[in-house]
């Protein structure tokens, strides 16, 4: 029981690290003068996945690239099967004409380029590099299309807020070193391969940000922040967790998991793409997806 116990505690440390070095760096950015819009585009998008990102290049460092697989898999199929499909169930979401017309697109590129990245089951640096720039190359452009339109507010330094971003930072190195670890303590006395405990166990955890700001901004009525919320997170994992994993090695696992777990992911994102085209994602259709995720679980266990 003590992996369990080391498991949420490490989980714990990596969501606060994560949560305490976004805001400390939202900070830092308003004081060097970067606008609201590039500070939401960069900053905030790059802290909701940053668990995903610490947790696998701290399995990539530890030698279990399987883990980097179910992970991001797991996080994206989460995400819209779990996250998006539990909230359109209790508050059918709307879906605004600048997400089906941009980030829609976006997203199924990201999905793709994950698709083709794995046909040979392995990714290496090259790959990773053209993933990351795939994801630059649309942050610039989103920057360079709102310059204009959006202004910088500066703001005046807060040394709890410096003190906040080291603290971030050491509770994150933490929570991701202890998080691999007892994960892979636990798949082996449940004896469950590394990339299935990734897949449920590790992703679930790490997308808990993401599932409770959907849920939580759709019940305010702000659908289009938790719509936000699952693209991002989506297309920053696909991209940039995925892509910046192979600095440290090759990323790759068994073919019976990815054969599995990659279609699951199209699927959704396919899904996702043409339930956006009438502006709204409704209860019917968010049960689809719950019950996509449930077959995959039930599929993949």
């Amino acid at each position: 029981m003590l992996e369990y116990l080391i498991f949420v505690l490490s989980l714990s440390s990596l969501l606060l690290g994560a949560s305490l070095l976004t805001n400390s760096a939202r900070h830092i950015a308003k004081i060097a003068g970067i606008s609201e819009f590039v500070i939401g585009a960069t900053v905030v998008a790059f802290g909701t996945s940053l668990p995903e990102l610490a947790s696998s290049i701290q399995a990539m460092l530890s030698g279990h690239p399987g883990i980097v697989v179910g992970n991001v898999l797991g996080s994206n199929v989460a995400n819209i099967g779990l996250a998006l499909g539990l909230t359109s169930v209790l508050f059918p979401v709307y879906v605004s004409r600048q997400i089906t017309d941009i980030d829609i697109p976006f997203l199924l590129a990201s999905a793709v380029a994950t698709y083709v990245v794995f046909i040979d089951l392995k990714v290496s640096w090259i790959e990773g590099l053209i993933l990351i720039s795939m994801y630059m190359a649309f942050i610039f452009h989103e920057i360079s299309q709102n310059h204009s339109q959006d202004r910088a507010i500066k703001e005046k330094l807060d040394h709890k807020q410096l003190i906040a971003f080291f603290l971030g930072a050491a509770l994150l190195h933490i929570g991701a070193r202890y998080l691999i670890s007892s994960a892979l303590i636990i798949s082996e006395n449940l004896r469950i391969g590394e990339s299935l405990i990734a897949f449920f166990l590790v992703a679930i955890g790490t997308s808990l940000p993401e599932i409770a700001a959907t849920l939580m901004s759709a019940k305010s009525g702000r659908a289009d922040i938790a719509m936000g919320n699952v693209l991002g997170s989506n297309t920053f994992n696909s991209l940039v967790v995925l892509g910046s994993s192979t600095f440290f090695g090759a990323v790759s696992d068994k073919a019976a998991f990815i054969a599995a777990a990659l279609p699951a992911m199209i699927l959704l994102s396919i899904l996702l793409g043409f339930m956006s085209l009438n502006n709204r994602i409704t209860r019917l259709e968010g049960c689809l997806l719950l019950l996509i995720y449930c077959a995959l679980a039930v599929n993949l266990i």
